[in-house]
């Protein structure tokens, strides 16, 4: 039988596991609302795309959530990795906290101003496409924790089925949503289409989905959860 003491750190540390995936969540929420805020407020209507905000008044909150993202990604440990396992709780999250990293520090390619120290490196083209390969396998990389890791373990209770299927749902969107973009910069219809901002949207999309997956897998959307696992 454990004693008082041995059962308090666990919880703790439970409560400790929770609060990353919550502020991972968070922040995936956090950072499309703030920019779609100043966009109404500034009145100057919305951004091309999320990185687009790097060349505006809002690039501290830009980096700035990027880089917190980084850094609880970085420290989550999720599961141990089973013998031999390749794809784990701990290698994807490293994965996506150094691309979250690289998304902030690489900008895309924007007005002529003093670059920062990757783009003085590597020069702006260069540091552009390290931009765009970096989100892509940050998006990659949340939906393998929606797809794959998120929907480990046996189906045992109605919420966990739920739990699931939100989980997968959100991976999909995320590959979708990427997929989307990738047909439009190719194709040229990202220009043709820039008056609706589809590039921003789609980013939202899918940045909400990640958003939604962490908050499930930290038990902070608990009534949407039994919502779905209701008959």
């Amino acid at each position: 039988m454990k004693d008082g003491g041995t059962q308090k750190a666990q919880n703790d540390l439970v409560l400790s596991f929770l609060a990353v995936r919550r502020a991972i969540g968070g922040l995936g929420y956090f950072l499309p609302v703030a920019l779609m805020v100043f966009a109404i407020l500034s009145g100057r209507g919305l951004g091309t795309s999320i990185s687009a905000y790097y060349y505006s008044p809002m690039r501290d909150v830009f980096v700035g959530t990027l880089i917190a993202q980084a850094v609880f990604l970085w420290s989550y440990e999720g599961f141990r990795p089973r013998a031999g396992e390749i794809v784990s709780d701990w290698l994807t999250a490293r994965v996506a906290a150094v691309a979250a990293a690289l998304i902030a520090l690489s900008p895309t390619s924007g007005p002529d101003i003093p670059c920062t120290l990757l783009q003085c490196v590597l020069g702006p083209v260069v540091a552009g496409w390290l931009h765009l390969v970096a989100a892509a396998v940050f998006f990659l990389a949340l939906a393998v924790f929606c797809l794959v890791l998120f929907v480990r373990g046996q189906e045992d209770s109605a919420e966990k089925r739920a739990s699931n299927r939100i989980y997968r749902l959100c991976g999909w969107v995320i590959l979708g949503s990427i997929g989307l973009i990738g047909v439009m910069f190719l194709t040229g219809l990202d220009q043709q289409l820039a008056f609706l901002r589809p590039v921003f949207v789609l980013e939202t999309v899918a940045t909400f989905a990640f958003a939604t997956s962490w908050a499930v897998k930290g038990d902070a959307l608990g009534p949407l959860v039994r919502g779905m696992a209701r008959p």
